[in-house]
């Protein structure tokens, strides 16, 4: 699985549910923002951590944690993926997969399976500039992020859809064109994320002018069941 790092708690990442967070290397993204850029360019500089330490931590938190979630860079990559949740499953955690979603069909098959309860996406942009915004080849990218979003608003399942804003990156224009694309979806909340000012990949974007709490919550008032999450991960208003 490539697994490089562990947060042991988390009361955010999973919305409602106490949980631990697994992070694995690689992505196809290239995102500016991206706040894990050694998971991106160079896990490797990153202490690998085999999967039976994970179940052993696990083993230690039944009845204590609620979930876990499994994060990256892009878990869907990652071929083990379905052996490695279904084992999480069956002691007893639920999961939730945070993704790109650039793998839909991968995803779709999983929760097909049963290994998955909860999802988190990460939408980044109207499609005319989903691929530039990501900084991704991938064909037919915003299709395939709409594919699964879909794909959960018609099954019930749960899904946490957010987008990190910069000013550079993305127009209030841009955002009124997703808020409608995710109504004409069937998703009703969406939660637009500050930008963290850390280490990313395009450190440019910490030069440059960008929304301030008070501009998204602004604009998130204009747009229905719209919230911002601040830095500290805290819903604003």
């Amino acid at each position: 699985m490539n697994i490089r790092g562990m947060q042991k708690f988390t009361l955010v990442d999973y919305p409602g549910k106490m949980a631990c967070v697994v992070f694995v290397g690689e992505c196809n993204f290239r995102c500016a923002y991206c706040h894990n850029p050694c998971l991106i360019f160079d896990p490797e500089s990153q202490p690998l951590i085999e999967e039976e330490e994970v179940y052993n931590f696990l083993k230690t938190r039944v009845n204590k944690l609620d979930g876990v979630v499994v994060s990256g860079g892009e878990p869907s990559l990652r071929k083990g993926l379905g052996p490695f949740i279904e084992k999480i499953k069956q002691l007893g955690f639920l999961v939730k997969l945070d993704t790109n979603g650039s793998n839909p069909d991968e995803v779709i098959e999983h929760h097909k399976a049963g290994h998955i309860d909860a999802l988190g996406v990460d939408y980044k942009a109207p499609p005319i500039s989903y691929n530039k915004v990501s900084c991704s080849r991938v064909p037919d990218l915003a299709k395939k992020v709409h594919k699964l979003i879909k794909y959960a608003v018609d099954e019930n399942i749960f899904i946490d859809v957010r987008t990190t804003v910069h000013k550079k990156l993305l127009s209030r224009d841009d955002l009124r064109a997703m808020r409608q694309e995710l109504d004409d979806l069937g998703l009703k909340g969406w939660t637009l994320q500050q930008f963290n000012p850390v280490e990313i990949i395009d450190e440019d974007l910490l030069r440059e002018p960008t929304y301030s709490d008070t501009e998204l919550v602004s604009i998130a008032e204009k747009m229905k069941n719209t919230k911002v999450r601040g830095l500290k991960g805290i819903f604003i208003d």
